[in-house]
């Protein structure tokens, strides 16, 4: 069998992304001392996956946060929790509070951007 669309997103990313779930998500994100991109997505949604390898990439190459993924369909609590109902979601964090969120696809440019201004707010 080939593996699941999951499993290819996490391969491709490397060790800066984490699989964040409800028992994990206070030690990876909220007690992190690093700002932290949250990407809340479903592996049938067609623009997570298309937005999955341009936030990575942003990621990267900033440098400065880290990345967590939240798959909310296996995770809904969490989802709950910061009231996601459009995907895709992503959040950014720091000092355990959002400090910045955009929904839906992004270009590469825009999603750097975004990753910069999450990573600014550790100054």
């Amino acid at each position: 069998m080939g593996r699941n669309w999951t499993q290819r997103r996490f391969m491709s990313s490397g060790e800066h992304a984490v699989e964040a779930t409800e028992e994990t998500f206070a030690k990876e994100v909220l007690e992190s001392s690093k700002p932290v991109v949250v990407d809340f997505y479903a592996d049938w949604c067609k623009p997570c996956q298309m937005l999955a390898p341009v936030i990575d990439a942003a990621v990267l190459k900033d440098g400065r946060v880290r990345l967590a993924k939240v798959n909310v369909d296996t995770q809904q609590t969490l989802a709950s929790d910061y009231s996601i109902t459009s995907l895709p979601t992503v959040v950014g964090f720091y000092g355990g509070q959002p400090v910045a969120a955009f929904v839906g696809m992004r270009g590469p440019a825009a999603v750097a951007q975004f990753v910069k201004e999450v990573a600014e707010k550790a100054k």
